[in-house]
């Protein structure tokens, strides 16, 4: 058990830096920081196979927008039946700009033909559980957040999956 955790932790290091690093080279290759310039997020691409690898970037439907340009990666096992999400953003604002990465660890609950579910407890703010919800036919994918279990409070929220073109 501690080789697969071990495991997960060096792939989502990994998976953060590869974005942060596709990220800051557009950031720092950009123009001066207080003229705004359009950032490109990753063409959105759903890859099935023996798991499943998800880029794109996430669109606030519902909850707070932080007004980013992000992009994610994911990858599924379905031998471990786990998700690793690395997130990048770009934080935009009066004096420039910010990067941001973080990556999340998802148990999957369901995986059929139709569909792939999976959570991360307390993946935010200690005590908001992050749903993900993949739709493998429609080749698309959502993301929510709401309070966990217990006397949690926080912000609910729900994310889709988009791209830019190639």
């Amino acid at each position: 058990m501690e080789f697969d955790h071990a495991h997960s932790c060096y792939l989502s290091v990994a998976l953060a830096s590869a974005l942060v690093a596709a990220y800051a080279a557009l950031w720092l290759t950009g123009p001066a920081p207080l003229e705004r310039h359009t950032a490109t997020i990753p063409p959105l691409r759903i890859d099935q196979g023996d798991g499943l690898v998800i880029f794109g970037g996430w669109h606030t439907v519902e909850g707070y927008d932080h007004g980013v340009t992000n992009g994610v990666q994911i990858i599924c096992s379905r031998e471990r039946q786990t998700c690793l999400e690395a997130y990048a953003s770009l934080l935009y604002h009066d004096s420039g700009e910010d990067l941001e990465a973080q990556a999340f660890d998802y148990e999957v609950t369901a995986w059929d033909e139709q569909r792939l579910v999976a959570i991360d407890k307390d993946g935010m703010s200690e005590c908001l559980d992050r749903i993900l919800n993949v739709d493998l036919v429609g080749e698309g994918a959502t993301l929510e957040w709401r309070p966990g279990e217990g006397e949690c409070e926080g912000d609910t929220g729900k994310v889709v999956l988009v791209g830019d073109p190639l």
